[in-house]
């Protein structure tokens, strides 16, 4: 018995001697766990959508406390990388969230999502807050994460993994806040755990929120006039907004899978 006992704790030392990131993969998105995983933490979790699940009165699921449920005109369910997902093809598949003020974030900010680009070589917004943070692939398929007013992060290069149809893991984290300077430590888009070189725009400068559909997935209803005319091209699934950033290990659990 005493042996047995000290085999135990010796697999409970090793155990807690792991990295955070060896003891946990991302699960999904649940009511279990809002932020995917118990090791990413739920403090500053403003949105979350699974994709899959929606409100007794139609809307899409937010699993945040703050009930940012979407509103949709249609739905397109597609295999995801966890579960269901959602497809998007033209303008009118946005996403509406509500005119919440629990999304009008200044930074820090992290927006995290599991992608499948399904045709590149568009100028087509992922997500958008207008005057606050957007993140949007642009025609040479290079990913820009701004303030919507032209400070930001533009990738260097293209990125090849858009085009190939696979599910990636992206996730923009803003660390500054309003009106510092913008380098590669306070603000960073990673590609499947990987932080993506780019070049950084000014300062971050955003200012208000529009007054009605400010926020909206895959797509954008504010802001120039040719923006709002432009449509997404993939596939969603598992997205995520924290008013917060992800710290290193939260950022390799989420692109576990």
């Amino acid at each position: 018995m005493k042996n047995m006992i000290n085999s135990l704790l010796i697999c409970i030392a090793f155990l807690m001697a792991l990295p955070i990131h060896s003891q946990e993969l991302y699960q999904g998105i649940s009511i279990a766990t809002p932020s995917g995983s118990t090791a990413i933490s739920n403090n500053g979790l403003m949105a979350a959508y699974d994709f899959e699940t929606y409100t007794d009165d139609g809307f899409l699921k937010d699993f945040s406390s703050y009930n940012n449920h979407g509103k949709f005109s249609t739905n397109y369910s597609a295999e995801g990388n966890v579960g269901k997902a959602r497809r998007f093809s033209k303008h009118e598949d946005i996403i509406v969230l509500p005119d919440n003020s629990s999304l009008n974030l200044t930074g820090p900010i992290t927006f995290a999502s599991k992608l499948k680009i399904t045709k590149s070589g568009l100028h087509q917004h992922i997500f958008a807050c207008t005057n606050m943070f957007v993140l949007w692939l642009t025609a040479d398929n290079k990913y820009r994460f701004a303030d919507t007013r032209g400070q930001g992060l533009l990738t260097d290069v293209s990125i090849d993994a858009v085009k190939n149809g696979e599910w990636h893991n992206v996730i923009a984290v803003l660390s500054a806040g309003k009106g510092l300077e913008l380098n590669e430590s306070n603000i960073r888009i990673f590609i499947d755990g990987k932080q993506v070189k780019g070049t950084y725009t000014k300062t971050w400068q955003p200012t208000e929120l529009p007054i009605k559909n400010a926020c909206v997935i895959g797509g954008e209803l504010n802001g120039p006039e040719q923006h709002q005319k432009l449509q997404f091209e993939g596939i969603i699934d598992e997205m995520q907004i924290f008013s917060r950033a992800f710290t290193e290990d939260e950022i390799r659990i989420y692109s576990s899978i």
